[in-house]
């Protein structure tokens, strides 16, 4: 492990570190937290077949804290009709490292605007907007390579909304493994006679299937303006709601459990609403400067000016009540690099990965391939290093390629709760094997 590295992971705070794993154990060989490349890795057309139960597997990149998943393929695709098509991506991670994976035909993504699709969380009117394309989506244990293959939908109708999340937990309120998760989004449901409804469509696992739930209670999103949300922008599971973020404007928040969600929004810091610039120059690429994640037990944003050295880093914290930011740390950083690093004169660093453990910290992606340690409450930089080369070229910096990713000693011995599992601590259920869930979806989709 590099100097840097042990650096970091001396931040974990001690009451931590025996319920995480930690670098100080020789017997453990992951960190207590990754950044995982959001585009997971599918073996080649024309590989060799992988062995008879084979799993989705974590590479940890040595010399960084960043990793990527791979999945055998036909996982994926059976039947192989879309060798050389699929797209995966990593949607979401829960708070204790369970992971959202969506794998689907690239012939038959929708157009967006820039990164943005239109969502129209405070109404959900969507003439005009895309359809969302079919996707297989996964829920996956990164350590043990568990794949959960969720059923289709199977809604009557065709609708769009918001990226899916992904929100776990445990009924003794413990750090241990969830007994449950919910996958879900913000939607419209079916027209009815009083038309179309604000819905949380979701997948509960205690029941195995989807279902709709309407929202309650009055919009809280402002009138005369519609939410535009990055579809790069991981959704946040923080505080037993998602979080979906419009980097120009707020974010926005639901209990996607409840059988009577009510949807809550919050501005972004004052200074940092933008005006409504839907499809202007630029809008496109805010995401990479803007970032909403979660760090020391609180919803953070954090900010980069995109303005040349010194560039303006600001941190900001959410309160307890969920109303109102507290402004934590605005700095002024030069990118001062490591020896050996090439300095990019017109370069702008837009925000890789927010620290979990410390808030002081944060990742910034400067040029093609580098990673920088920013310590905001010193204001330096902590050093740097590159980013593997089989995750390729981020000369553009596309918001999102990196997720946080918890990683918790006991994640890789845990199983996925399933539909009749009491407790994923407990029961290691047969419904998750890889073969029985493929077999079983196969069938369901026949009848």
């Amino acid at each position: 492990m590099s100097l840097l590295l042990r650096r970091l992971a001396a931040v974990v705070p001690a009451s931590l570190h025996r319920s995480l794993c930690t670098a100080a154990s020789p017997s453990l060989s992951h960190p207590p937290w990754t950044m995982l490349y959001n585009r997971p890795a599918l073996n080649e057309s024309g590989a060799p077949p992988p062995p008879p139960g084979a799993r989705a597997s974590l590479d940890l990149f040595e010399a960084s804290l960043v990793s990527q998943l791979s999945v055998p393929a036909h996982l994926i695709d059976p039947d192989g009709d879309a060798t050389g098509f699929l797209g995966g991506t990593v949607r979401a991670a829960s708070s204790d490292g369970l992971l959202l994976l969506d794998f689907a035909d690239a012939r038959q993504f929708p157009p967006v605007i820039g990164s943005l699709r239109h969502s129209w969380l405070h109404e959900f009117d969507a003439a005009g907007g895309p359809v969302e394309p079919d996707a297989s989506r996964f829920v996956c244990n990164p350590l043990s390579g568990q794949l959960f293959r969720l059923p289709a939908p199977g809604m009557a109708v065709a609708k769009m909304g918001t990226p899916f999340g992904l929100l776990t937990e445990s009924s003794d309120g413990s750090h241990g493994p969830p007994d449950r998760y919910v996958v879900a989004q913000l939607s419209r449901g079916g027209c009815g006679e009083l038309g179309s409804r604000r819905v949380v469509r979701r997948f509960l696992s205690e029941t195995g299937a989807w279902d709709e739930q309407e929202l309650v209670g009055p919009s809280t999103v402002p009138a005369g303006r519609v939410m535009c949300i990055d579809l790069k922008h991981e959704v946040v599971a923080f505080g037993g709601r998602l979080w979906w973020a419009d980097v120009r404007w707020g974010v926005c928040s639901v209990d996607p459990f409840s059988d009577q969600p009510e949807h809550r929004f919050v501005e972004l810091p004052q200074g940092s609403v933008l005006p409504d610039l839907a499809g202007m120059a630029g809008t496109s690429t805010l995401g990479r400067y803007r970032r909403v994640g979660v760090s020391e037990g609180k919803l953070r944003y954090i900010e980069v000016s995109n303005t040349r050295n010194p560039f303006v880093v600001s941190s900001f914290s959410l309160d307890e009540e969920g109303r109102c930011w507290t402004l934590d740390y605005k700095i002024k950083a030069t990118s001062i690099l490591p020896e050996g690093f090439e300095r990019l004169e017109h370069n702008i660093p837009c925000i890789a990965a927010i620290d979990p453990f410390n808030a002081n910290f944060v990742y910034l992606n400067y040029g093609p391939r580098i990673v920088l340690v920013l310590d905001m409450a010193k204001g330096e930089n902590l050093g740097g290093f590159f980013l593997p080369e089989r995750i390729g070229c981020q000369t553009l910096c596309p918001s999102g390629f990196l997720v946080p990713c918890m990683l918790p000693t006991w994640l890789e011995s845990s199983h996925i709760p399933c539909a009749g599992a009491l407790s994923s601590k407990k029961t290691s259920c047969k419904r998750n094997t890889l073969a029985g869930m493929l077999v079983r979806v196969d069938r369901d989709q026949k009848k």
